[in-house]
């Protein structure tokens, strides 16, 4: 008898997350060129992953995560993001507060809800259409603990 973990197709994410069901879902190459566009070719990670989710409802979430080499780098890159995201004349001003345990930056822009955290060595980055502050936070705190 041979126990295997449940596997899927969705690299780092789950199927569902809240009332959302992923949508699209893209990693290696393709991510990695897209998060390097994002940030103008400034930033090169060792990998990188990008998923939209979908609700029925019209809820909507799109996640970029960067690999880095190490949680310092991560941690940096994020400071980095932090000092500049303001700047932009695109997003607000950050907003930092703790989500379980991780220090979460919320900003707005581009007509949606942002938020960027480090994770070990990764980079996340989401926006949410949904303007409701609880419906936001909860799907970050899902995120931080469901994906990896």
């Amino acid at each position: 008898y041979l126990q295997t973990e449940e596997t899927n197709n969705y690299g780092i994410f789950p199927e569902k997350l809240g009332d959302m069901t992923l949508a699209l879902y893209r990693d290696g190459e393709v991510a990695i060129s897209e998060v390097q566009n994002l940030h103008g070719g400034a930033v090169v990670p060792d990998n990188a992953y990008i998923a939209v989710y979908r609700s029925s409802g019209g809820n909507k979430a799109k996640f970029w995560v960067s690999e880095s080499k190490s949680s310092e780098q991560a941690e940096s890159l994020v400071a980095a993001m932090n000092s500049m995201v303001g700047k932009t004349g695109v997003f607000s001003e950050s907003t930092a507060s703790t989500i379980e345990g991780f220090t979460v930056y919320y900003v707005t822009g581009l007509g949606e809800y942002h938020y960027f955290w480090a994770k070990g060595n990764n980079v996340f980055w989401v926006q949410v259409n949904n303007p409701d502050e609880t419906y936001q936070r909860t799907i970050v705190k899902e995120s931080i603990n469901r994906i990896k």
